[in-house]
């Protein structure tokens, strides 16, 4: 039990560098401070994790499907029970919903401003598209609201498509893997050929991610099986495998880097390298899960596994808080231009990191997490509990 939670936090540890990520790019976007390596003298920088840091999005994608099969490699293996699909639908829909709606509201109501909603669907019409996790089809709602809701629609969807999926992978898992594979490059290769504008929205959408989908289920595969393997004398390539896939990860976001210069560079580049991102991530998860406890620390220590706790409400929000902290004014700039002032620069992406780890922890464990524990049911009966007992304080005798 000790050795299948180890391979789980090193999963926590990537959602946890995932997030991160996402973070470390759209804070770039929006404060343009390109955080320096310590001690070059500002000759190096992180700039190019920053830029990068978009494909922590299809990270998210390659560690929800690892998560989702995870259960069905046990059966497939270790031939234990597998949970129902009412089971799975609400525990999707309890950890997904909630804060989605959450955020929509409060958006809405506070900062429509900043987010407004489809002027050629209409205000109703695209909330209800939102509501059904279709916005992100379509060019004119795939980034209204909130710019990071265009994923959700993608993760919905393939939840969607996963028990059928999982029936196949649970038979043929390197069928399906295959199978996944070319419709994702075969989707891709299509939409190359559209206009461009065209080619950017249709390269974002499901098909084109079900590559790394697929990689996720198969990095679940290969865990389990390897779990009853003797690895013992295969330690020192193990370790040597891991350490070679977080170089081959940092060469292609250095790779990424280098193209952000050309005509939309970051999209084509995304069409044509996702392949070799899912099987970096492939041997990154699998061959760190069973690398040496050294190693593992730096995949999944606590400061990551809190972060990946509260990634999801720290994803919905961390964009919105550093948007407001710029557009309404929040923090001071001794320049016209705000992303001219260097001090305005770093303190504002500082103060980003902040108030957004805060906010998404006080939503994660104030609403999120005793949805998750003890259900929509539950919390009522608990907030209703509180309620009399408060009501009994202040009126003994009509309590």
């Amino acid at each position: 039990m000790r050795d299948q939670k180890q391979h789980i936090a090193i999963v926590d540890g990537l959602r946890g560098y995932a997030i991160l990520l996402v973070m470390l790019f759209h804070f770039w976007q929006i404060s343009w401070w390109v955080i320096p390596v310590p001690f070059s003298d500002g000759r190096l920088s992180l700039e190019f994790i920053q830029v990068a840091g978009g494909l922590g999005v299809e990270l998210f994608f390659f560690l929800s499907a690892f998560c989702l099969c995870y259960p069905h490699a046990k059966t497939m293996i270790e031939n234990t029970s597998l949970p129902s699909l009412t089971h799975y639908t609400y525990r999707r829909a309890i950890k997904i919903l909630p804060s989605y709606f959450l955020a929509i509201l409060l958006i809405l109501l506070l900062l429509p401003d900043l987010y407004p909603t489809s002027a050629e669907r209409g205000y109703w019409t695209d909330i209800l598209m939102h509501l059904g996790f279709i916005h992100n089809l379509f060019p004119d709602t795939q980034y209204t609201i909130n710019g990071v809701f265009w994923s959700l629609g993608v993760e919905i969807q393939f939840y969607v498509l996963f028990p059928v999926l999982a029936w196949l992978f649970r038979r043929r898992p390197w069928l399906a893997f295959a199978l996944l594979c070319a419709a994702a490059i075969s989707y891709r290769m299509w939409t190359r050929m559209l206009p461009m504008d065209e080619f950017i929205h249709w390269n974002n959408q499901l098909p084109g991610f079900l590559d790394l989908f697929a990689a996720g289920m198969l990095s679940a595969y290969l865990l389990v099986l390897l779990r009853q393997a003797p690895l013992g004398r295969l330690k020192i390539g193990i370790n040597l495998i891991a350490a070679l896939s977080i170089v081959c990860v940092l060469l292609l976001f250095d790779s990424l880097n280098q193209h952000r210069g050309a005509p939309n560079g970051y999209p084509i580049w995304q069409s044509y390298y996702r392949p070799a991102l899912a099987l970096i991530l492939i041997t990154l998860t699998v061959a760190s899960s069973f690398a040496h406890p050294l190693f593992r620390k730096l995949l999944a220590n606590r400061a990551l596994i809190f972060l990946s706790l509260i990634s999801y409400n720290l994803y919905l929000w961390h964009q919105i808080i550093a948007r407001v902290l710029k557009e309404h004014g929040w923090l001071a700039a001794s320049t016209p231009n705000p992303t001219d002032d260097p001090t305005w620069r770093w303190s504002m992406f500082l103060a980003s990191f902040v108030l957004s780890i805060l906010i998404a922890t006080i939503i994660t464990y104030g609403f999120e997490r005793p949805l998750l524990h003890y259900g929509v049911k539950g919390c009522w009966q608990r907030i209703k509990q509180r309620a009399k007992g408060m009501l009994a304080q202040i009126n003994p005798i009509k309590a």
